[in-house]
């Protein structure tokens, strides 16, 4: 006679059976594709969609800076501008984001994302992914001696920058700054827009034309035309000089910034509590007297965007870097 509840007992067994099979099979499902728990994708999908790569998308201010180190290369490599900055957005990096810089000397800066594949590298690689722009570091002279000789290439503060300047960075993103390709008037006073060289530099100011764009300072001064007033001096080619030092970073593009305006107030920078003055790498590149060649363009304490200053007088330093 057979046992009461006998074929109950051999389907539950074969149910068993089965479901261990099918156990076994996801299992090595997930060792072959690298899945499970505590994965990097599912670490990933637990704090959204990572865009590309291994990195889940945050925000500006919360990467570490080996992270937006990676993210810059990614973006650099894209295919094409929009791509590159179709990368930045599904990463949450947008122009016009800050974040705090803690910096050496125990002070607190901000950074600032000024442009997404806007500058060249100096290895001529291609572009850098972001470039980034620091609130003032120091307030400095351009030079020691009055003088604007040998423009920003030449200039004390571009040495300071290199390297005291630097310095002042975490060591964790100083090491992963990339050097740009900076032009910039390495004459001083001059009418030769021939005179813009390209600078390598990791720590650079930035030109009058990369903040107001297309300048025409001469021009609104003196006119168009050689005439007595202005002792038939051709005053077209300074301006054409000024226009020559890069073109306008999209951050001040966006915020209406121009040679005579700043509407939303983003010039207006602070040092140590107080309004300061901030320096352009421009010279001022006419001399009246043939004497005074003495001075570089500056933003105003009041974020006026056009003033100069003599080199040996000190004003902020504000630098953009790339990532």
């Amino acid at each position: 006679m057979a046992r009461r509840g006998g074929g109950v007992l051999t389907a539950l067994a074969l149910a068993l059976s089965l479901a261990v099979v099918a156990l076994g099979g996801a299992l090595l499902w997930l060792v072959a594709t690298g899945g499970g728990p505590g994965s990097e994708r599912d670490t990933a999908d637990s704090a959204g969609d990572a865009p590309r790569g291994e990195l889940a998308a945050a925000s500006f201010g919360e990467y570490s800076w080996d992270e937006l180190a990676r993210i810059a290369s990614e973006i650099a490599a894209a295919p094409s501008d929009e791509e590159g900055r179709t990368l930045a957005s599904e990463y949450g990096i947008e122009v016009g984001d800050t974040r705090a810089l803690a910096l050496d000397d125990g002070t607190q800066a901000t950074l600032t994302v000024v442009g997404i594949r806007a500058d060249e590298r100096a290895d001529g690689s291609g572009p850098a992914g972001l470039t980034l722009m620091t609130s003032p570091l120091a307030v400095r002279p351009m030079n020691d001696e009055p003088t604007c000789e040998d423009g920003w290439e030449g200039s004390a503060l571009r040495a300071w920058l290199a390297d005291e300047g630097m310095d002042l960075l975490p060591d964790e993103l100083a090491e992963r700054v990339v050097p740009a390709s900076k032009p910039a008037n390495a004459v001083g006073v001059t009418s030769d827009p021939a005179s813009v060289q390209a600078t390598a530099d990791s720590l650079w100011l930035f030109s009058a034309s990369e903040v107001c764009g297309h300048l025409s300072w001469f021009q609104d001064e003196y006119g168009t035309e050689p005439n007595p007033y202005t002792g038939y001096v051709d005053f077209a080619p300074y301006d054409e000089l000024l226009n020559a030092e890069g073109e306008q970073y999209e951050y001040f593009r966006a915020a209406g910034v121009s040679g005579s305006s700043d509407p939303s107030g983003i010039l207006e920078l602070s040092f140590g509590g107080s309004p300061v003055a901030w320096w352009y790498r421009t010279p001022y590149p006419y001399s009246f007297t043939g004497e005074d060649a003495s001075y570089f363009y500056q933003v105003m304490s009041s974020g006026y965007p056009s003033t100069t200053g003599l080199a040996s007088e000190s004003a902020g330093v504000v630098a953009g870097m790339c990532l």
